[in-house]
């Protein structure tokens, strides 16, 4: 049974609620028609919350369904649920993803480092870059902490693969990694700083973000340099 689940979270980031319509229902998960609910993916875990009266403890994605894991007895087939997002720890990812986009922009920009991996929590991030740039931290976050003053604006939108390859700096968005099915990009611009293909959440400002700070560098090998960073409260 193929079922294909409308995403929510790309119209609406800060869609905190929403009804949907139960169209599987098994022991352990539940797919809806429509969701708010983020699945894990590019380093950003998944949202949790409440379908009904029961806990969403996790969600992943696989093809065009998105499974929403259960705690409880799942509600059934066909039945209208109100769902509600735990809103406190998605904020907290939106944020952190942007603030990852920000640092990664910058240690590219300025100090022609790549990303090559990341990872974000509600409290904590960390990224891996290709290149030691652990003498300029206390550079880095003033660089950061600058744009978030700034209060620059992000701008989402969608993008042909044809026109992203023209477009995109190939640094940033290593289109040719994707799957050949994908035709269209959700592009995250951060005015003046980034612009990347992304299809992570993200606030709408650069004010949305705290005092941004780096916490600890970690060398993991001589091409995966770790910094991680925190938001204040």
């Amino acid at each position: 049974m193929i079922c294909l689940t409308e995403l929510l979270y790309f119209e609406d980031y800060y869609l905190k609620e929403f009804d949907a319509t139960v169209v599987k229902a098994s022991e352990n998960y539940v797919i809806l028609d429509k969701t708010a609910f983020y699945p894990e993916g590019g380093g950003q875990p998944s949202d949790t919350g409440k379908i009904g009266d029961v806990r969403v403890t996790k969600v992943n994605k696989k093809g065009d369904s998105v499974k929403h894991i259960v705690s409880g007895k799942p509600p059934s087939e066909g039945e209208v649920v109100h769902c509600v997002l735990d809103w406190g720890r998605r904020y907290s990812h939106m944020k952190y993803h942007t603030a990852q986009h920000i640092l990664s922009a910058i240690v590219l920009d300025q100090y022609d480092g790549k990303t090559t991996g990341n990872q974000l929590y509600s409290n904590r991030a960390r990224i891996d870059f290709d290149k030691n740039v652990f003498d300029k931290t206390k550079e880095i976050e003033q660089k950061v902490n600058s744009v978030i003053e700034e209060e620059r604006d992000i701008n989402i939108f969608l993008m042909s693969r044809e026109d992203a390859v023209k477009e995109l700096d190939p640094k940033r968005t290593r289109i040719n990694l994707l799957p050949d099915s994908i035709k269209e990009l959700r592009i995250v611009e951060i005015e003046g700083i980034d612009k990347t293909a992304c299809a992570g959440t993200h606030v709408g400002n650069t004010g949305e973000l705290n005092e941004f700070k780096i916490t600890d560098t970690v060398s993991k090998g001589k091409e995966r340099k770790r910094i991680e960073f925190s938001l204040s409260e």
